[in-house]
Formats: structure tokens, C-alpha cells, sequence
């Protein structure tokens, strides 16, 4: 049985409460040697939210979540019981793979509302360069997540307006995989293509004002409703329904943008909105593209090429976009049979 198709349902153990991430040591009790995994600019957030023991080692990760970091982050990890992954996503998935490596238990606290990887039992893995280069799914699901609202209050707004794009991401992809699959649904499936719908909703509905709570630096519902959305409820839709809640066009758009340099400084939430836009474009339900433009706009979303940054070259990274997300071990397969002309198509028609 592939990974794909076992239930996992999220984190061992989730507490998202105001201040509680200045617990952190009381949860580790029973482990001896814990090793922090954190980011430059994500450990300074933590640190000046909470303190942690003088004699925690410190693994401090630069760049992003491929195989030879992972390894060197091992190494230095030691005879480590437990790792703790403290930052944003690519910081969550290198220290999930460090664990996985090293066959230990993992927690993870998310110090921006990013991407689901502080509740999801995989990593996604790029080179060194920044290009998509897979998934790698692990044995252990976190032994614990924390989301602090507090802490979160500090993100920048970017990474929180990246979250609310990559998670919007779970109704349009898990919809479109299932409506195209013959397949019986198990109700579990079903269960996770419900989720996926009441997170678009609490999206659309409460995301302009969790953005101005942030803007203000004021906790509200709102805010700790988007932030479960995105770092909770999100990763349960691929943990319900497996390989029919998971990647499908906008990540297989959002992959075919890495392998594009202009894109590199772009937020991974950023891309993935775009990539909805096309695969709503490449199914030509251009209705649900002219609703949703009012919502990307009030956030900032890319809905052109040169919104990512491609001003050059344009033709060219049609190409680079289309070929990737074309080819046959894509996401985008599963959603039915596309060439490469009708996602340059698509991407033209949005132009």
C-alpha cells in the first residue's frame, strides 16, 4: 500500500492556545536530549515570545528542504531523542525529515501561518536550487503541535497572505481530483472533500479581517480561525481522503514555477494561487475565475505572469510551466488528461 492511500489523520497531540508556546519545556519531560531545528529570522521570533533551557542544542537550517540539508542538519543533530521544528515550512519539513532520519519523534511550531507542514507527516523536497524535486512521506506523525496565536501575531504579512493562498488551494484541488475519478470514495475520502469545503469558507469569509488583525497586531476570532484553517484543517484534507485530497493543478502550476528563477522570491502561497487560476482556466469554468478575482485582489494575489515577476522571456516560461506540470508524474494527472498547449492555453487566457 502506497502512502498515499493510509489515513493520517494529522498531529498526535495539537494545542493551539494563546501563550502557549512559554510551556514548550513542559511537554518534554520525557525526553533527554531535544534538538531545535529552527531559521535565522524564525528562532529571533521564538525567542522573543518565550525562553527555552540554556542546554537545548540549537540547529540553526539555511536554504530550503533538500536532501543534502536534511543530512547535514542530521548530523549535527547528534544522539538527539526528539527534534523540535520551530519556524515556517521549509524549516517544518527539513526538521520532519531530520526525525525521520534519525527515527525519532518530532514536534513542530509553526512561527508563520505558511503551509499545513506543522500537521502533516510528509516533507516536500526541493534541490538546491529551489526546484521542486518531490514528496517524501514519513513513518511518524508529529508528537505534538503547538499554535500560539501570540507568537503568530509577529508574522509577516506576506507568509500570512502565502498561507491563505496555498490553503484555498485544498477545496479547488480536491474537488477537481474527485469529480474526475471513477473510483468508489470511501467516506473517509468524503469526509476530507467536506473539510476542504468549510475551509474555503472560513477563508473566504474571515481572511480580510485575520489580515487586519495582523496589520494591527491584535489577536480576534478571526485570526485564530484562518490560522487553524491553514495550519490544522489543511493538512487533514490529504490526511482524510490520501491521494484524492492532495496535490493536484494549482501545486503542478505552482512546480513548474520553481524551475522558473524570476519565481524564486516568490511565496510558495503566492504560486499556488496563481496555479488555481489555471487550473480553473484549463477546466474553462471562467465563472468561478471572475469571483474570485475580488478576493485576490483585496489580498494581493498574482492573477498574471508578471504579477510572479516574469516580465522577460515570457513564451519561454509558458513552456518551462507547461512541461513540468504536463509531465506524467504530476499532480495535475490526476484531475484528467492535459497537453502542454492547453496549459500554455490557459496561462494565455489569463494573460
Amino acid at each position: 500500500m502506497q502512502p498515499e492511500d493510509i489515513v493520517r489523520s494529522g498531529p498526535n497531540q495539537y494545542i493551539c492556545k494563546e501563550g502557549i508556546a512559554k510551556e514548550l519545556p513542559s511537554f518534554l519531560e520525557e525526553f533527554d536530549r531535544p534538538v531545535i531545528i529552527t531559521g535565522v529570522q524564525s528562532f529571533a521570533a521564538f525567542t522573543n515570545h518565550a525562553k527555552l533551557p540554556a542546554d537545548w542544542k540549537v540547529v540553526q537550517h539555511k536554504g530550503y528542504s533538500s536532501l543534502a540539508g536534511i543530512r547535514h542538519a542530521a548530523e549535527r543533530a547528534g544522539s538527539a531523542d526528539i527534534i523540535i521544528g520551530i519556524g515556517g515550512g521549509t524549516v517544518l519539513d527539513t526538521a520532519k525529515a531530520v526525525a525521520d532520519l534519525l527515527n525519532i519523534e518530532v514536534m513542530t511550531i509553526p512561527t508563520i501561518p505558511g503551509t499545513c507542514a506543522a500537521s502533516t507527516p510528509l516533507s516536500v523536497i526541493y534541490d538546491d536550487e529551489g526546484n521542486f524535486s518531490g514528496v517524501q512521506y514519513h513513518k511518524r506523525s508529529s508528537f505534538l503541535t503547538l499554535v500560539d496565536p501570540l507568537l503568530l501575531l509577529s508574522s509577516p504579512i506576506g507568509y500570512v497572505k502565502s498561507g491563505i493562498g496555498d490553503t484555498l488551494a485544498k477545496w479547488y484541488e480536491a474537488e477537481a481530483i474527485i469529480r474526475n475519478t471513477a473510483d468508489s470514495l470511501s467516506i473517509m475520502v468524503q469526509a476530507g472533500l467536506r473539510q476542504s469545503v468549510y475551509i474555503r469558507d472560513i477563508l473566504l469569509e474571515e481572511s480580510l479581517k485575520a489580515v487586519e488583525s495582523i496589520e494591527k497586531g491584535q489577536s480576534s476570532s478571526s485570526l485564530t480561525n484562518v490560522l487553524e484553517a491553514v495550519i490544522a484543517l489543511a493538512g487533514t484534507v490529504g490526511g482524510y481522503a490520501g491521494r484524492y485530497g492532495r496535490m493536484a493543478g494549482a501545486h503542478a502550476i505552482h512546480n513548474g514555477l520553481t524551475f522558473i528563477e524570476e519565481t524564486h522570491q516568490v511565496l510558495h502561497g503566492q504560486k499556488v494561487a496563481y496555479g488555481i487560476l489555471v487550473q480553473l482556466a484549463l477546466e474553462g469554468r471562467t465563472d468561478e475565475i471572475q469571483e474570485l478575482l475580488p478576493f485576490y485582489q483585496a489580498l494581493g494575489f498574482p492573477v498574471t505572469l508578471s504579477d510572479l515577476g516574469i516580465v522577460e522571456h515570457v513564451e519561454r516560461a509558458k513552456q518551462t510551466i507547461a512541461a513540468h506540470a504536463c509531465r506524467p508524474d504530476e499532480s495535475l494527472c490526476l484531475m484528467g488528461s492535459f497537453r502542454e498547449a492547453d496549459v500554455i492555453a490557459a496561462i494565455a487566457s489569463l494573460e
